[in-house]
């Protein structure tokens, strides 16, 4: 087993919520139509995306489950590389592009890329 340092641990915590999304938007659905389907809300789904909260591992499971993720990989930590690939896939698959959310594209790959 690989013990991850402070700075991966961020990194994974980011990778998860990046992972997430990106299957989200790929399978166009909505925060509030996963969280509905799951039987949780939104805003802990923008909480995980957003890398904010994921200290849930039963929500985490439910999600990955909905979207057909395989759990276990949720965990193993990337390249920074590929990582940086899902982000930019993620962007290209927003319907509503805000430039909030522009900002926090950036704001996500500066502190990737910082790690």
């Amino acid at each position: 087993m690989e013990i991850y340092n402070k700075d991966q641990l961020e990194l994974l915590k980011i990778q998860i919520g990046c992972l997430l999304k990106f299957e989200r938007l790929k399978k166009g659905i909505s925060q509030e139509d996963l969280s509905l389907y799951i039987n949780s809300n939104s805003t802990a789904i923008g909480r995980i995306e957003r890398a904010e909260h994921i200290n849930n591992w039963e929500l985490l499971l439910q999600i990955s489950q909905q979207l057909n993720i395989n759990f276990g990989n949720l965990f193993i930590l990337m390249k920074k590389n590929e990582l940086l690939l899902i982000i930019d896939k993620s962007f290209n698959l927003e319907k509503k592009l805000t430039a909030e959310k522009k900002k926090y594209y950036e704001y996500l790959k500066k502190r990737i890329r910082k790690l």
